[in-house]
């Protein structure tokens, strides 16, 4: 193909008519005139995303090599180009932005371009003309945008929760669950409303953390199974023109093995086309991990405050000086950096919501959007477990003596009485310790509402926390 501009570019033709490709460019015509049509955010689909893309083309051309369809040799170039870019190859020949056509029919043509390109260099032929493999007639033998792309989003986000989200969770809840162990007996003084409450544990506070990630992970691994179901083979409507049903079926063999997970055809493709509920759905589970986050987030960074005029029960790591102008002070850098990380999911996890908006007539028309967002939840909640137990939880400590003092401070403590001496009198001895600024025991003693032995019974705070020994 003629050269334009210096070798600075080439013409390559597609069914518009000439378009000029930068000259070391792998993709073609339909490529460059998506990278004109959509410079709107300068983001491109995640890597995961491509390579699960990859994975579908080169399971596809292998199926259809096995079935006669395609030429032995041909099957081989395309399936070994595929293998190429999802081990990460020629990761910057993937150029179009996420804000594009919704159905992804750009960024599914240029994988079908680069692979094409690849393909007949490897057979001695003429990329830039499409000979002997064609983008269309052979890469995407069988296949449709709408089929591939849904598909392929729903590969990438199930295998980025096996890989990294999962984990990452889980290694929180474990991190908390050996802070609960450990801190069994460490009693504290609960809170609600943000006022004084009766006593607690920190084993208990912690162990709820834990809890509350374990329930949210549950929800993930149920959200995750629902994508392992894929509509290909439904190609452009669900009506499956153009496929060959045995490839399909063995396509989607191969990508199980390829990938390690168990995936199975969609009975009705149409499901998977013309809405994306289950990965919309699973958006949602990834959103409850980052509230849960945000919560345990924001509750150390409150339980750590001070040290002298806020709780000062934890301490946490000091990672980094906390001001430029106060020496010596150290802010909770990390949970704050989560707590951001988790509102950034929220509002990613909202707009996944909002693209069903865009489930119209016979095809969902956000799914470049939907691919990019659950990658980047994914990574946000991956790296945001990542720092929050390596830089935070394992260096945490309790100031266990505080805790205890303050705790057995509270007027709160009067709410052990009122099963001895009722309610009302119960608050008159609380009202009397707060006004006297002395202990809830000294008020009750004072008031000769119970016996001294009575009220050290009654007044235990470590039987009142249900500290464990």
């Amino acid at each position: 193909m003629p050269q334009h501009e210096s070798a600075k570019t080439r013409l390559e033709r597609d069914t518009l008519g000439e378009m000029e490709v930068p000259a070391g460019a792998l993709y073609g015509a339909q490529t460059a005139r998506a990278v004109e049509n959509f410079p709107i955010s300068g983001w491109t689909l995640p890597p995961r995303f491509l390579a699960s893309l990859a994975r579908v083309k080169a399971a596809f051309a292998r199926a259809n090599g096995e079935r006669g369809l395609l030429p032995p040799d041909t099957a081989s170039a395309i399936a070994a180009a595929a293998d190429e870019v999802a081990t990460g190859g020629h990761s910057d020949h993937f150029p179009i932005d996420v804000f594009q056509t919704g159905s992804g029919t750009s960024t599914n043509m240029n994988m079908n371009e680069v692979l094409a390109h690849l393909a007949n260099v490897r057979l001695g032929g003429d990329p830039t003309a499409h000979r002997p493999v064609h983008p269309n007639d052979h890469v995407n033998l069988g296949q449709s945008s709408n089929d591939v792309i849904p598909a392929t989003l729903r590969l990438a986000a199930a295998v980025g929760w096996r890989d990294d989200v999962r984990p990452a969770v889980e290694r929180v809840a474990a991190e908390l669950m050996r802070l609960a162990v450990k801190h069994r007996g460490t009693v504290t003084l609960g809170r609600t409303h943000f006022m004084d409450a009766v006593p607690t544990t920190y084993g208990r506070v912690f162990g709820a953390w834990a809890d509350r990630l374990h329930t949210s992970a549950r929800s993930g691994n149920e959200g995750a199974q629902r994508l392992l179901l894929l509509p290909l083979g439904g190609t452009a409507v669900g009506t499956g023109i153009s496929a060959d049903r045995a490839v399909v079926a063995r396509a989607t063999k191969l990508l199980s093995e390829y990938t390690g997970l168990s995936l199975t055809l969609e009975p009705n493709p149409a499901v998977g086309i013309s809405a994306q509920d289950a990965p919309i759905a699973f958006a949602d589970a990834l959103a409850a991990i980052g509230r849960v986050l945000l919560a345990v987030a924001s509750d150390i960074r409150l339980r750590a405050s001070g040290p002298f005029g806020g709780l000062g029960e934890l301490e946490l790591p000091a990672v980094q000086p906390g001001s430029s102008i106060m020496p010596g002070k150290v802010n909770p850098v990390i949970p704050e950096a989560v707590v951001q990380a988790a509102l950034e999911v929220e509002g990613l996890a909202s707009a996944c919501r909002a693209s069903a908006t865009l489930h119209q007539l016979d095809l969902s028309h956000a799914n470049p959007l939907l691919a990019w967002n659950l990658d980047t939840i994914a990574r946000l909640l991956t790296s945001s477990c990542t720092v929050l137990v390596e830089r935070c939880l394992f260096g945490l400590r309790v100031n266990v003596e505080r805790t205890r003092r303050l705790a057995a401070a509270s007027p709160a403590l009067a709410t052990a009485l009122a099963v001895r001496i009722g309610y009302e009198r119960a608050a008159e001895v609380a009202k009397a310790a707060e006004a006297a600024g002395t202990s809830v025991a000294e008020a009750a003693r004072k008031l000769g509402v119970l016996s001294d032995p009575e009220l050290a019974e009654v007044l235990d705070v470590a039987k009142m926390a249900g500290a464990e020994p």
